[in-house]
């Protein structure tokens, strides 16, 4: 019996539901105590769009549609997901709190049409539930949460007037939501074409979209729809002027009437009113981009100091020439003995005086380096002055001790260094060096001098002038 009865729900056979019943009227009543199925019959029908067999099977057994199956998912929520309307409304007619059931996943079936993109499913719903989704918001969040842009463009083409008031339960807009998601195309006809939209709307949180967008990780789409909302906004802000001006409300000038004052704050009103933050917006733009290029500098010199004191390390514990392996008591070079224990430097053996100055260049280089890397780490406020002046000093004695280094190292391997060509290559590449460093600070020194000339020019004239202002101001208690 149940076989011919799950065969005439896929077919969508009334005639066979109607032989089935007059053979035994207990037939779907049964289904509830021996059926092998985790679903009702209305759930198959309702999965395959047999309009007129669940008609009949709501003829026999009405509580088929408040039936849920292993899923906790309603008839309502299949049909509702797979866009059977006619059914949707036929279920509706027989329970309509059905509407507000959700699944084990947590979703009515407003949600499942939504997601499956069922405009004519979700107009039926929404006849019923007002568009209201609980905590989600109503079905234009839901709309953004599936980016199903084109439902949405339906839906607001039906009714857009009160778009600024639509809130979920943390107060978040439509716009928040696109945001919150990175929904660029959402968010690009949400501006473009909705002029409703309130761009400088606040959540319960007190953030506006921007700012929602302004805390998320930086990349190409981020900054793309941090320039979208702030071309919206300033363009709100044009039209807020306009209207002002359009009503009178115009700022007060000097020697108007006191009547003026009242329109300032109308005017004040009607920005406030917006929650318009160009200035701000602008500002967050500008630091984040600058922003960036700081912590960018910050990352390369982090990793040059890094890398500096790895190589200076490595130096320390293999300077040119190598170390002695074993005793090398015995061993000859150049038909004379030498005497060196194991890990002693050939380079402090033959070339003392390069050895020295190697070392204490490696030395300087080494410490130099780790003292930029301590800063970074350490936490300081790397925006203050003395910091950036000691992380130039430092990276400067790094560079400057690695060139000596590397200028010891070259003259102890190169055999017969004095008349090399080599070695005047490098004395020229040294002196060349050297020149670019008192170059730059001759540069620094000079723009420190400005910097204070400027500021003593700056004070002596605002003395100057206060002066002259004492002056000509009649005394008022001379009698």
């Amino acid at each position: 019996m149940e076989k011919k009865l799950y065969d005439a729900c896929v077919k969508g056979d009334v005639k066979e539901l109607e032989a089935l019943m007059r053979e035994d009227e207990l037939t779907l009543a049964r289904l509830s105590i021996s059926s092998c199925f985790n679903q009702t019959p209305l759930h198959l029908a309702s999965m395959l769009g047999h309009f007129e067999f669940a008609k009949s099977l709501l003829f026999y057994k009405p509580d088929f549609a408040s039936r849920s199956d292993s899923q906790d998912r309603s008839p309502l929520h299949v049909a509702s997901a797979n866009g059977y309307a006619n059914i949707v409304k036929l279920l509706l007619e027989y329970d309509q709190e059905m509407c507000q059931v959700r699944d084990e996943d947590g979703r009515t079936p407003l949600h499942l049409a939504v997601m499956n993109g069922q405009h004519d499913s979700v107009m039926e719903l929404i006849k019923v539930t007002s568009g209201s989704c609980g905590e989600e918001g109503t079905v234009l969040h839901l709309c953004v949460m599936y980016n199903r842009l084109n439902l949405l463009v339906r839906l607001l083409e039906l009714n857009d007037h009160d778009l600024p008031n639509i809130k979920d339960a943390n107060g978040n807009t439509i716009l928040h939501s696109a945001a919150a998601l990175r929904r660029m195309q959402i968010i690009k006809y949400l501006i473009t074409s909705r002029s409703k939209v309130d761009v400088n709307s606040v959540n319960k949180n007190g953030l506006t979209a921007f700012d929602i967008i302004d805390q998320m990780p930086k990349d190409v789409n981020t900054m793309e729809i941090k320039e979208l909302l702030f071309s919206a906004s300033r363009s709100r802000t044009k039209e807020i002027k306009e209207a002002a001006k359009t009503n009178g409300l115009q700022a007060p000038r000097v020697g108007r009437a006191s009547g003026a004052e009242n329109k300032t704050e109308e005017v004040s009103a009607v920005a406030s009113d917006s929650n318009f933050k160009p200035a701000k917006m602008w500002q967050k733009v500008k630091t984040s981009i600058f922003q960036n290029k700081k912590e960018k500098i910050d990352d390369s010199i982090l990793v040059a100091a890094t890398l500096i004191a790895a190589m200076a390390y490595q130096a320390a514990i293999s300077p040119p020439g190598g170390v002695a392996g074993l005793d090398a008591s015995e061993n000859s070079l150049r038909s004379k003995t030498y005497d060196l224990g194991p890990a002693e430097s050939f380079l402090a053996y033959f070339h003392p005086k390069l050895s020295n100055i190697f070392w204490i260049s490696n030395t300087i280089s080494f410490t130099a380096s780790l003292s930029v890397t301590f800063l970074y780490i350490s936490g300081a406020k790397l925006k203050r002055r003395i910091f950036i002046w000691l992380i130039r000093a430092a990276m400067w004695m790094t560079l400057t001790s690695m060139t000596v280094a590397y200028t010891c190292a070259v003259q102890a391997t190169s055999g017969g260094y004095k008349q090399s060509h080599t070695i005047y290559a490098l004395f020229i590449a040294q002196y060349v060096w050297t020149g670019l460093i008192l170059l730059s600070f001759l540069v620094l020194v000079y723009r420190s001098v400005r910097y204070v000339v400027r500021n003593k020019r700056a004070t002596r004239k605002k003395d100057i002038r206060e002066a002259a202002t004492f002056f000509r101001t009649p005394n008022t208690d001379i009698i």
